[in-house]
């Protein structure tokens, strides 16, 4: 009987025995590939440490108590790792978004600049400030680049306490701002009203009551000729689209009058009176539909 207790208690330790092996055996190939996988060679393979004698146990304990006693450590890299990609994202779309800005942004080069040197000057019910913007907002939709000018000339008089009659200088001023500023403009055109009787200043033209338009250009300045030239020449394609609206281009200069009007800063220089103060908002319109289409061949005639 006792002989058979001590084979079996031998038995069992060659078990035990075998477990322990086969422990040892599988950890040390587990810790072998892990090391291999995962860059523990500088802990383990490369530091003059035993891999036989390195405590698996032992690292997985002081991996254990780094986390635990430094979690906002760890925290902190996991964060910092997420930040990281979230603004380099960002990056990656804020490029994206700004090479797309400059790919569908036009440079502004306006070829026409259009003004109001009495910018007061009103009808019945509009302004003449009202279709100078009018008049910009149509040239623009038919493709030609114009930059409406909208500093205020009163306030500039009444900010320098200066009369009425200086209105002119005070526009030569924004204009000439707007010659260094864009380069590209070629064409001035200067929107004003008439002061006469509502007879004189309208026409009638199939259903359509119309503002009667007239020029104005100046004698005493070094381009005369040629803004006399190049007024005539918009004031017969304007006839030509709706007779008898125009009132004919006036020549204006000697003692008591301007007579330079801006127009020696180009032979392209014009000054239109569109209607009297007592035609309304839509004879006005109707007026500045035919300029607009007078404008746009005589521009696109000339570049």
């Amino acid at each position: 009987m006792k002989k058979f207790k001590s084979k079996k208690i031998k038995k069992r330790k060659r078990i035990h025995r075998l477990i322990v092996v086969f422990f040892f055996v599988f950890s040390y190939a587990f810790m072998a590939s892990y090391a291999s996988k995962n860059r523990l060679s500088k802990n383990v393979l490369d530091s003059k440490v035993n891999i036989i004698n390195f405590s698996f146990i032992r690292f997985l304990s002081d991996r254990a108590n780094s986390v635990i006693n430094k979690p906002v450590s760890l925290l902190n890299s996991n964060v910092k790792n997420a930040s990281y990609t979230s603004e380099k994202k960002a990056n990656v779309n804020v490029k994206k978004e700004n090479v797309a800005k400059i790919e569908t942004t036009k440079e502004f080069k306006p070829l026409i600049y259009v003004y109001s040197t009495h910018q007061g000057e009103s009808y019945t019910d509009y302004t003449v400030l009202d279709a100078a913007s009018y008049l910009t907002d149509k040239l623009n939709a038919n493709g030609l680049d114009t930059f409406f000018e909208e500093q205020s000339v009163s306030t500039f008089l009444q900010a320098n306490n200066m009369k009425y009659y200086k209105s002119y200088d005070v526009s030569r001023k924004y204009l000439d701002e707007a010659k260094v500023k864009y380069p590209s403009i070629s064409y001035f055109f200067d929107i004003h009203r008439d002061a006469i009787s509502k007879e004189k200043s309208t026409i009638t033209l199939g259903k359509k009551s119309y503002a009667k338009i007239m020029f104005i250009v100046g004698t005493d300045n070094k381009s005369y000729q040629s803004n006399l030239d190049n007024a005539k020449n918009l004031n017969d394609i304007i006839n030509e689209k709706a007779p008898g609206i125009t009132r004919g281009v006036m020549q204006k200069g000697g003692r008591g009058v301007n007579g330079i009007y801006n127009q020696d800063t180009s032979p392209n220089s014009f000054l239109i009176e569109v209607g009297g103060n007592n035609n309304s908002k839509q004879e006005v319109i109707n007026s500045m539909e035919v300029i607009i289409q007078s404008i746009t061949e005589y521009v696109r005639g000339t570049i």
